[in-house]
């Protein structure tokens, strides 16, 4: 449609979504278009001219690009396009991307991929072998916000260094497979650990006009010298296309000043990175291997449960939860996906510890680090829930995390409730559980930025997008749950009222809870939603909460390792003291399910 505003004779769209398909086609007749604009519902690569394309066309424009520029396959529509639909002199936008690299220095970093020894006092109670941490770890992507970094959880090896060039022109074949060496001075003594990620587009041949991609304290439309949430403010806010994170196969110790070579490389769909001290020659015909994992944590834990098991704070809490119960009669079950509670357990010197997690990878890994700290004779591993039930019946304490694989909402992990009744049955009398309680907590909030997920278009640049605002809000009303789930230490937002409780349960009755009530605001702002989440009570001292950490400048510091639960009021307005939030909770214990809801006044 911006083509046909700036005078293009004719114009195919191409739509591989057939429903998408449909609604381009309404949006582009309720624009008064449909004259001049065809939509074909096609992949572009199984366009043809002379069936689908009269003639080849002498403009591409086109929007095939992902976190990783290349992951959508980016290379293989530009060849095709290039070599079956275009001119040879045709104007393609954008024009080319260039790929950023800043390698780093990040203990927070590091803690998303590599898995830390459990240290209580002065000695180390598990040790993890090093065959997992002398892992070359996945390549996949792990796309971040990394302007919600605070500055001070890293430190710069180096600058930002262009890395990767793709030329999308046509002038020359966009290859498959590439490498490329770029020699560096490190800016600092350090350990080189993970590479930050972006790209930049140059939508025109004659570089003028550039889309950036850069955090804010890369990104060229920053012209001052600031730094914190400020700043992420000061550039374009994206949810589609963010920076990535791509950690180093083996971590480089590196000296101020000395060079060293940072390696990128890229197939047809994704990217990785190498640091070495070698000056290698970068036509030399040979490709660095893609990072693959061989200890198996990589393949069964997503990046943030890695980050998760290595939170210091959170380990203590249950170091010291279990010290009070655990003495040389306990029989514990643990039931939590993914969890080293079992060894921490085993390590207290507990009669027997059982542990049930249904992840056959997690488990061939878990059994090493087990043998590792010589606890195979306490910790015994099952698979099925079944052939667990017919022996737990000396069993007199029951622990979680609560974690579990198929969890999407702070809510989902009462699985762990939904175990520990069945296993209660049969166990001991004096079953003791950890948690014995869970509490789920909102707060009513105004986003910087995420409200935008769901707001409707209504105009984009002066067309009437009606139809797809129709579509979307069609979908989000046959939604099986209007809350979603969102990490939220990397959308920023303030708090409009005080934390409130929701819903308390007691996860040792057999019981459905149910709670209202009405929260009022306390400051003046546009009122979005309502966050949630949940404070796991492992005793009367420790919890551990998925919620907010902190508040500095008014802005709310989650953790960083879960999802909180977010409820969007379909009609965004503006709040006082003088509104109030009503809400309704429900736990029924025989579905089991939680459900919440909310009207503001």
């Amino acid at each position: 449609m911006m083509a046909a505003k700036h005078g293009a004779d004719r114009i195919i769209a191409c739509e591989a979504f057939e429903p998408i398909g449909k609604c381009a086609e309404e949006v582009v007749e309720k624009n008064g278009f449909a004259s001049k604009i065809k939509v074909v519902k096609k992949r572009s690569t199984e366009l043809k001219v002379g069936v689908d394309l009269p003639y080849r066309f002498n403009i591409l424009v086109t929007e095939v690009f992902d976190t990783e520029l290349i992951g959508e396959g980016a290379v293989c529509t530009f060849n095709h396009a290039h070599s079956e639909l275009l001119e040879s002199d045709a104007i393609v936008v954008p024009n080319s991307a260039t790929v950023y690299a800043q390698v780093v220095e990040s203990e927070l970093v590091s803690n998303w991929n590599k898995l830390r020894d459990f240290k209580f006092g002065q000695q180390t109670s598990i040790k993890i072998p090093d065959f997992i941490n002398n892992c070359a770890g996945a390549a996949a992507v792990h796309d971040v916000q990394l302007s919600q970094l605070p500055l001070q959880s890293f430190r710069s090896i180096t600058s930002p260094l262009p890395v990767l060039k793709f030329d999308f022109s046509g002038k020359t074949r966009i290859r498959e497979r590439e490498e490329s060496v770029v020699v560096f001075k490190a800016s600092v003594t350090g350990t080189a650990q993970a590479v930050f990620m972006w790209w930049d587009l140059v939508m025109d041949p004659f570089s003028q006009i550039t889309l950036s991609c850069a955090p804010y304290w890369a990104h060229p439309d920053v012209k001052v010298d600031i730094s914190g949430p400020e700043a992420a403010n000061l550039i374009p806010w994206r949810d589609h296309w963010m920076q990535a994170i791509y950690y180093l196969p083996s971590e480089v110790p590196v000296q101020q000043n000395h060079e060293f070579s940072l390696v990128s490389s890229h197939d047809e769909f994704s990217l990785w990175f190498s640091v070495t001290s070698s000056m290698r020659v970068q036509d030399d015909g040979k490709f660095s291997n893609k990072p693959i994992c061989t200890c198996g944590l990589h393949l069964s834990m997503p990046r943030a449960r890695i980050g998760c098991l290595n939170d210091t704070l959170r380990r203590k809490k249950y170091y010291r939860a279990l010290q009070k119960k655990i003495t040389q009669d306990t029989i514990c079950l643990c039931l939590s996906d993914l969890s080293l509670l079992s060894l921490m357990a085993a390590s207290l010197n507990p009669k027997k510890v059982y542990y049930l997690d249904t992840n056959v990878i997690f488990t061939k890994t878990l059994e090493k680090i087990i043998e590792h700290n010589n606890l195979q004779n306490k910790i015994q591993i099952f698979n099925k829930k079944e052939d667990l039930l017919s022996i737990c019946d000396k069993v007199n304490l029951i622990v979680g995390e609560p974690h579990f694989s198929s969890s999407t909402l702070p809510w989902h992990n009462l699985q762990f409730w939904h175990l520990a009744t069945q296993f209660r049955q049969i166990c001991s009398d004096n079953v003791s559980m950890i948690p014995y309680k869970v509490v789920f907590s909102g707060l009513v909030v105004q986003f910087d930025h995420l409200w935008k997920i769901q707001a409707p278009l209504k105009t984009v640049e002066g067309f009437n997008t009606e139809p797809f605002d129709k579509l979307i809000n069609n979908a989000i009303d046959l939604s099986d749950n209007a809350i979603d789930a969102q990490p939220l230490w990397e959308y920023g937002c303030r708090a409009l009222s005080a934390p409130f409780q929701v819903l308390q349960i007691d996860l040792g009755a057999n019981v459905s809870v149910s709670d209202s009530g009405f929260i009022h605001c306390l400051k003046k702002g546009t009122c979005h939603g309502v966050v949630l989440w949940a404070d796991w009570c492992l005793d009367d001292l420790d919890i551990i909460s998925t919620g907010p950490l902190d508040l500095i400048n008014e802005k709310l510091v989650w953790d960083k390792y879960t999802k909180q639960g977010v409820f969007f009021f379909p009609q965004y307005k503006t709040v006082s003291h003088s509104n109030k939030i009503s809400y309704l909770s429900l736990f029924q214990h025989k579905i089991p399910d939680v459900s919440f809801e909310f009207s503001l006044s």
